[in-house]
């Protein structure tokens, strides 16, 4: 029977620090519902600082997870090399660019993703009315797939040679970096360009990715994965797609 084996322990660190997101925007958006009978004016001026405040304790814990991740617990969450890739051949492999070199590609990539990001999101509103697709789903579904088309693309190589460690650490890390570094510190530069921005994300969007972490749990608490499971999470993401495929453009905003 083919199992695949995984460290566990870097699994259930990520969906930790994932469940600790999903906390945080979940006690947002029900604080906003809880408040919502005083008015607007009166529930951004509260929501606003609440927002603030949670963003930087998420940032915290995501300083933590990084320092528990390369320092204190660097060995516990490193990947196995495996019996087929010694030592001595990761010795002998040198780095085929130079810090300053990649440095400079990174800035390059990032300038190159922004402007395209600025043209995508522009011509949205267009195939939106011409192909009748939902916003929603172009925005939840299709971008994500085309956006981290390398993520998937070597997390499935990895899995394909045996290593579900590198891949799982390839796609729950990545959710990782954006639940908990991206998204508050976007409110953190909000609050610096004077540009108010909260957590809440709406009660459908909170929902979905709080039980979508859990899902996730239950599959990587064991250490083990199977075609089971990742049939599993393929069905969970395709009831997702089809969800958001039939919610219309313009929702109540509590939604």
């Amino acid at each position: 029977e083919k199992v695949q084996t995984f460290s566990a322990m870097s699994a259930l660190v990520n969906t930790s620090m994932l469940l600790l997101s999903c906390l945080s925007f979940s006690l947002v958006t029900v604080f906003d519902s809880q408040t919502s009978v005083d008015g607007v004016s009166e529930i951004r001026s509260v929501l606003v600082p609440v927002s603030r405040i949670c963003s930087i304790l998420i940032m915290m814990a995501y300083c933590a997870y990084i320092f528990f991740q390369l320092v204190t617990h660097r060995e516990a969450m490193a990947e196995d090399a495996g019996p087929e890739n010694g030592n001595d051949e990761q010795e002998d492999e040198e780095p085929a660019l130079s810090i300053g070199t990649a440095i400079a590609v990174m800035l390059l990539t990032t300038f190159l993703v922004a402007f395209s990001s600025e043209l995508l999101v522009s011509s949205l509103e267009g195939v939106v009315e011409k192909a009748h697709i939902s916003q929603h789903f172009i925005g939840i579904i299709l971008l994500p797939i085309v956006g981290n088309a390398c993520e998937h693309a070597s997390a499935v190589r990895f899995a394909i040679l045996d290593k579900p460690g590198l891949s799982i650490g390839i796609a729950v890390g990545s959710s990782t970096q954006i639940s908990l570094f991206v998204v508050p510190f976007s409110v953190l530069v909000g609050w610096i360009i004077d540009s108010p921005m909260d957590l809440n994300f709406g009660s459908l969007n909170t929902t979905v990715m709080s039980i979508s972490v859990i899902v996730v749990l239950s599959v990587v608490v064991d250490g083990t994965a199977n075609w089971l499971q990742g049939y599993l999470l393929i069905s969970g993401y395709l009831i997702i797609a089809v969800l958001y495929w039939h919610l219309p453009n313009k929702l109540p905003e509590e939604i």
